[in-house]
């Protein structure tokens, strides 16, 4: 089953369950393939000086590499607007790094990347950076679109935004 960030149907409100393309309910601790509404899919590459971590990739001629989530609460299944983990399903390619998601500032460009990787933040708190949602698309009707404002941290002034696709000089698009 493929989550759906180009889907079929749309949740009813907070709290409702996401669903797949197959229109079933998305599952934590289940394999999925993030499509974006343009097809194609997400994978990892390395993007600095072909050294780890490995970053999150777009490429619209693959399925690319399937995903887990795993809820913040301990909910069996994924909520629209629920905070979650994303981990990639299978190595990185860079051991003995994680396969966890986080998201990362490229100070040259001022813009947050996703990579799959141990955390790079020195601070004690680093859930902020570490936490996915899920949430209908406000433009596109019956779509689904990542975004980065956790609520997992009370205490917590979170980077918040919307997961896009940045395409660099070189031609290659990054989440």
């Amino acid at each position: 089953a493929l989550v759906v960030v180009a889907g079929v149907i749309l949740p009813l409100a907070y709290g409702e369950v996401v669903i797949d393309i197959a229109e079933q309910s998305l599952e934590a601790g289940s394999e999925y393939h993030i499509v974006p509404y343009s097809g194609g899919g997400l994978g990892l590459k390395m993007r600095q000086n072909n050294s780890c971590p490995m970053y999150v990739d777009y490429n619209n001629k693959e399925q690319g590499l399937p995903v887990v989530f795993t809820p913040y609460k301990s909910d069996k299944q994924i909520e629209v607007a629920a905070d979650f983990m994303v981990h990639v399903s299978g190595a990185t390619g860079c051991a003995p790094q994680s396969t966890r998601w986080r998201m990362k500032l490229d100070d040259k460009l001022n813009k947050y990347f996703v990579y799959a990787g141990n955390s790079t933040n020195s601070s004690s708190s680093t859930t902020d950076l570490d936490y996915f949602r899920i949430l209908e698309s406000e433009i596109y009707g019956n779509v689904y679109v990542l975004s980065f404002c956790p609520s997992v941290c009370d205490n917590c002034r979170p980077v918040c935004g919307l997961l896009g696709i940045y395409t660099d000089k070189a031609i290659n698009q990054w989440l």
